[in-house]
């Protein structure tokens, strides 16, 4: 900034923009601009027009901010670079902000940091590779130190009779321990709303989404059932249209349950959620972190939302429910997202050097290995094992992907123009690069089936260009085609 050049700091959520900009505006005042969604036009236009002007020369924004028109960017600076936020799935444009950053970084010649306590797999590989510099912290700010974490056996507990609804008798206690030390506790649920889904005691029926295919989520304030991909919303089910019983009951644990049985377990404890429900105006945000920072709050329930980044010096015990959830998610990158989410929110304990954390992360498999590389810290073990199945996988750092996704309000024909586009595409690029087509883990969205194909592209001796080039005539053969115009077919490509 002091030769006249601009900088970027990107930030994976709108939650963490409040705490830093706080931070940042103590020192550069009115020089900085702050950019994302929950800013309304005006204000958005007006950070457009600093920029192009260069009257504003720092912004702090969220991943849209990458497309602001810098012409003279000296440093970009990606904050949590490992973050799955930083992609946008839909609707178009496709992209991930971090890998804009190192593409905008080559085109503006100016230097990109990217900074993580648990760096992505590519990223961490690239360093190894010396293609980036690696810079490691092995100390905490202010010789704060790292906190404890265990593993709470809820197999154990449940056997012993000890557990209270969704918290082992160990998580109460300490818990009881925090609120009575006047110290704060944050716990980590990453499913909102009441309860996952209603179920049906004698027939196990589930209310689904007319126009998706997942479980309604049941939120108690609103006494509603909601799909959180489509928006749809209708009553509960009192009465069971399969079989008529009258025992409908919420299956599950959501963060406005979890906040709902603090306050019988801790009925004097004042307690705040933090999730997509809750933050829904400007300055949601700004509000919750500010009670909580100035202890107006014991107790903060939060999904990923309150995972990363955020400093408050009187948290000493965070809680982790669901952790098993988080490691059996059919996706190759399944472990290594839970190690980051587990270790980032474990990270929100202890931030003081006179306060050491405690961490309990509850589990109905203690034996489970990624678990204990979370207690461990041990980011480079986690990394040894996953570097070697993708190797042997045939995945990322080692592979490009590219997904094709066909969309039509027509199971059949969604199904047909996928086998027809995968069919054209093995032409050229072979059976072992082209796989499925196959239904997502979520087939229906918006009334729409979905079918998936996915190209695994070597990232050595390969004409690249050649290739899209290819898949895009592919895409087009097939729009174009008479019996499937009404197809949809939406191109992703797979973060670097």
């Amino acid at each position: 900034m002091a030769s006249g050049q601009q900088v970027l700091f990107l930030l994976p959520e709108i939650a963490l923009t409040t705490q830093i900009v706080i931070r940042l505006r103590k020192i550069f005042g009115n020089q900085m601009g702050v950019y994302h969604s929950k800013f309304s036009d005006n204000e958005r236009v007006e950070i457009w027009q600093g920029v192009r002007q260069s009257k504003v020369n720092f912004v702090v924004g969220v991943r849209s901010s990458i497309f602001l028109p810098f012409d003279s960017l000296g440093l970009i600076i990606v904050d949590e670079e490992h973050e799955t936020s930083y992609k946008q799935h839909d609707p178009a444009p496709r992209y991930h902000a971090r890998d804009m950053a190192l593409v905008i970084g080559k085109l503006q010649n100016c230097k990109i940091l990217l900074a993580s306590a648990t760096p992505s797999v590519e990223t961490f590989y690239q360093a190894q590779q010396g293609r980036y510099g690696w810079v490691t912290l092995k100390e905490r700010y202010g010789e704060a130190v790292m906190p404890e974490i265990s593993l709470v056996n809820l197999m154990q507990e449940r056997k012993e009779k000890k557990l209270k609804g969704h918290f082992s008798q160990t998580l109460l206690d300490a818990m009881q321990s925090a609120l009575q030390k006047n110290e704060q506790i944050i716990l980590f649920q990453n499913r909102r709303g009441y309860s996952p889904y209603m179920a049906c005691k004698d027939c196990n029926f589930i209310p689904k989404c007319s126009n998706c295919a997942v479980s309604l989520t049941y939120h108690l304030g609103e006494h509603e059932l909601r799909c959180h991909y489509c928006g749809h919303i209708e009553p509960p089910v009192k009465k069971c249209p399969a079989c008529q019983s009258i025992k409908m009951e919420t299956v599950g644990l959501g963060t406005e349950k979890l906040e709902d049985d603090i306050k019988l377990f801790f009925p004097q404890a004042r307690t705040q959620r933090m999730d997509l429900d809750t933050t829904r105006t400007k300055n949601a945000y700004q509000q919750i972190i500010q009670s909580f920072e100035n202890h107006e709050v014991d107790i903060l329930v939060g999904t990923q939302m309150i995972s990363k980044g955020l400093d408050f010096d009187k948290v000493s015990l965070v809680g982790i429910f669901d952790a098993d959830r988080l490691l059996h998610f059919p996706d190759f990158r399944a472990h290594e997202r839970a190690y980051q989410m587990l270790t980032q929110v474990s990270g929100r304990a202890g931030r003081k050097k006179d306060r050491k954390g405690k961490v309990l992360i509850q589990t109905n498999d203690p034996e489970q290995s990624l678990l204990h590389k979370v207690v461990l810290g041990d980011y480079e073990a986690m990394y040894a094992i996953e570097i070697e199945e993708r190797a042997y996988f045939y995945y990322p750092p080692f592979t490009r992907l590219i997904k094709l996704t066909t969309k039509h309000i027509s199971r059949a024909l969604s199904l047909e123009s996928a086998n027809f586009l995968a069919q054209k595409l093995m032409t050229k690029l072979g059976k072992a690069r082209v796989l499925g087509p196959e239904a997502p883990l979520i087939h229906k969205i918006r009334n729409k089936y979905l079918f998936n194909i996915l190209i695994k592209i070597e990232r050595e001796n390969i004409d690249l260009k050649a290739v899209k080039k290819f898949i895009f005539e592919q895409v087009e053969d097939v729009i174009t085609e008479k019996s499937y115009k009404q197809v949809q077919i939406t191109i992703d490509v797979d973060p670097l």
